[in-house]
C-alpha cells in the first residue's frame, strides 16, 4: 500500500524533530547536570523511530539501537556518580552521528530505513 501524501510530510517531520533532538542533546552534551534532559531526549528520538519504522516494510529491528542507548544510559550514569564526565560527552556526540545518519527511503509500499552498519558503544569507550 502506497504512503498518503500527508503520511510522507507527517515522516519527513519526524525525521526532522529526530534531527533537532540531536541538536539539543549535542548543545548540553559536555553539562552532566543535563543528564537527565538528555536522556528524555534520546528516549524520545527511540519512539519517534520506532514510529517511522512501523511505515517499513523491511522489518527493521531497533532493538540494537534501543540496547547502545542503555549502554551510554549507563555510563552518564556512572560517571555522573563518580563525578566525572570525560566519556559522556564523546560517545553522546557517536550516538547522535549515528541517530542522523539513519537513511529513510520512500519506496512503493511504504518507507525503506537504512541503520549504518555498527554501533557498540562498549567498544568505544573500552578503545
Amino acid at each position: 500500500m502506497d504512503l498518503t501524501e500527508a503520511e510522507r510530510s507527517m515522516l519527513t517531520k519526524k525525521q526532522e524533530e529526530i534531527c533537532g533532538l540531536t541538536l539539543l542533546i549535542l548543545r548540553d552534551a559536555k553539562d552532566p547536570e543535563k543528564e537527565e534532559t538528555i536522556k528524555e531526549n534520546f528516549t524520545s528520538i527511540i519512539a519517534l523511530l520506532n514510529q517511522i519504522a512501523a511505515y517499513s516494510h523491511t522489518g527493521h529491528d531497533l532493538n540494537k539501537l534501543t540496547v547502545a542507548i542503555n549502554e551510554l544510559f549507563l555510563i552518564m550514569s556512572r560517571e555522573r556518580l563518580h563525578k566525572i564526565w570525560i566519556a559522556s560527552p564523546i560517545t553522546i556526540e557517536i550516538v547522535c552521528n549515528f541517530l542522523n545518519s539513519v537513511r529513510f527511503q520512500f519506496v512503493k509500499n511504504g518507507i525503506k530505513l537504512t541503520l549504518p552498519k555498527n554501533i557498540n558503544i562498549g567498544n568505544i569507550i573500552h578503545q
